[in-house]
């Protein structure tokens, strides 16, 4: 073989072990048909996606696929939302929007992942509930509901009874989700002025901050180690997905795109985690192993 055709086999050769000996540097595409998609979910399969998908104008579905398989959507009424699988992968929570003129309501529903067995898990009148994610051992649910007139974050059984009050503040606060050993939980909050991180006890103590930045810090997802956290960022000026230590050391920005990148998702191995981007055009998914 001539050194001029050696050239491009070392180069790929080096590559290949660079990748196979540290984290993936550029985001693998896993979809391309550009529709605007939000909260990612995983299965605990680790094969099947969930997502809000935005599949006609005015029209927000639960879909699932198989990446890079077509979308299914599993739900027709205007705006569904919010998907959370069950840790048995049999239940998709999700969030149902009524909306009444400049009123409505956000409900929280529960389906089969094929779309059947519909049902209302927790609802109260003229009230917004939000952002579900089940405990690890499937027992109850977590999410924001604003019935107290202050959104706030309140579990309930995996019926929808037993609702248990958590927090009891003015601040927002958004995406609650369990820790994988389901002690903690962590949640993003305006409580000391700009959004930032923040973990609980599971009853409630034990509060946490997690990031104190300037810029925003949004949408926290606990890798399934239970040792990282990748959240969405204002702090570089545009949205990007980071991911940094359970104590906030280690901070990397992993998206580094000047474009949209937003709603991570680690798959349940904890070795590959996803997110929406608009860097090529249309809101596609990404995915890397930070």
């Amino acid at each position: 073989m001539s050194a001029t055709r050696r050239l491009p086999a070392l180069a790929a050769s080096i590559l290949g072990l660079a990748a196979a000996g540290g984290a993936q540097e550029t985001p693998r595409r896993l979809t391309r048909d550009g529709l605007r998609k939000e909260e990612l979910a995983w299965a605990p399969d680790g094969r099947r996606l969930a997502c809000a998908l935005y599949h006609r104008p005015g029209r927000i579905g639960i879909a699932v696929a198989e990446p890079p398989g077509a979308w299914t959507i599993l739900t027709t009424d205007p705006v569904e939302r919010a998907p959370a699988w069950s840790p048995d992968g049999k239940r998709l929570a999700f969030i149902h929007v009524t909306q009444s003129g400049t009123d409505g309501e956000l409900d929280l529903h529960e389906m089969a992942p094929d779309g059947s067995g519909r049902r209302v898990l927790f609802a109260a009148p003229k009230s917004f509930e939000n952002h579900p994610s089940w405990s690890p051992d499937g027992k109850r649910l977590l999410f924001t509901t604003t019935r107290d007139k202050t959104q706030e974050i309140y579990t309930a059984g995996a019926d929808g009874g037993d609702p248990r009050r958590l927090t009891q503040d003015p601040s927002l606060k958004q995406y609650p989700s369990w820790s994988p050993d389901g002690r903690r939980i962590l949640f993003n909050s305006n409580r000391d002025g700009g959004f930032d991180l923040y973990e609980m006890d599971a009853d409630g103590g034990g509060l946490r901050r997690l990031t104190d930045h300037p810029a925003a810090d949004v949408c926290g997802a606990w890798c399934p180690d239970g040792r990282r956290v990748a959240f969405v960022s204002l702090r570089d000026e545009n949205f990007e997905v980071y991911v940094m230590e359970r104590d906030g050391s280690g901070l990397r920005n992993v998206s580094r795109h000047p474009g949209f990148d937003f709603s991570p998702a680690w798959k349940p191995d904890g070795k590959t985690l996803a997110w929406v981007s608009d860097r090529d055009g249309g809101f596609d998914v990404y995915a890397l192993q930070p």
